[in-house]
């Protein structure tokens, strides 16, 4: 069942609102919106949590074409726009990819309560080799300051094998493993789990 109970919703939602918690939606590359890119995640996202629930979707720059230090600075503005608020982070593809290479790279200069990736690569892997992406030696040890990282993957995603989930399974075993049958890398139905993942963060 896609969709979670209003009863279940409504309470986990409450809980999230409650925490005053801000939550920072990074999205894949390319043209987003009527079905392309992260539409269907944020639009899921938006209609399971409840009103009020403040969802942050940055304009980042050159869709088409992304480039790591440019969509670094606007995350990095993002979350000193909110200094006082704490931040949950989900990163979907490339969005994913900039998000753990940022807070990987030196500890975060604001409590982040929950990283959550979707369709993440693991850059270096061989023929998925590009440095501007690739991470760190030793990237594993800041993300330490992160209590809370959960990792979304289908079977069938045509974009980034999901070889790539295990992986990041391998070098971050703290981290929460979700995997999926036949949700592709757009996640037509969205991700019910991501929401009680969300729901699931203590203050």
């Amino acid at each position: 069942m896609n969709q979670l109970t209003t009863r279940t919703m409504d309470a986990l939602a409450d809980a999230v609102h409650s925490r005053r918690y801000v939550i920072l939606f990074l999205t894949s590359a390319g043209p987003q919106g009527n079905g392309e890119g992260s539409d269907f995640l944020v639009k899921f996202l938006r209609g399971n949590l409840q009103a009020g629930t403040k969802i942050l979707i940055p304009d980042m720059p050159d869709l088409e074409a992304p480039h790591y230090k440019p969509w670094k600075k606007k995350l990095e503005r993002t979350l000193r726009d909110h200094g006082n608020e704490k931040v949950i982070l989900i990163g979907h593809s490339i969005g994913a990819s900039v998000a753990l290479k940022y807070l990987s790279e030196k500890p975060p200069m604001k409590s982040i309560a929950g990283l959550f990736l979707i369709g993440a690569v693991y850059w270096g892997l061989k023929n998925w080799e590009v440095n501007e992406y690739s991470y760190e030696h030793g990237f594993q040890r800041h993300l330490q300051y992160i209590p809370n990282i959960f990792f979304y993957h289908s079977k069938d995603d045509e974009v980034v094998p999901v070889s790539h989930l295990w992986h990041f399974a391998v070098a971050l075993p703290h981290a929460k493993i979700r995997q999926f049958d036949h949700e592709g890398h757009l996640y037509v139905n969205g991700i019910p789990s991501l929401v009680e993942d969300i729901n699931s963060i203590d203050e």
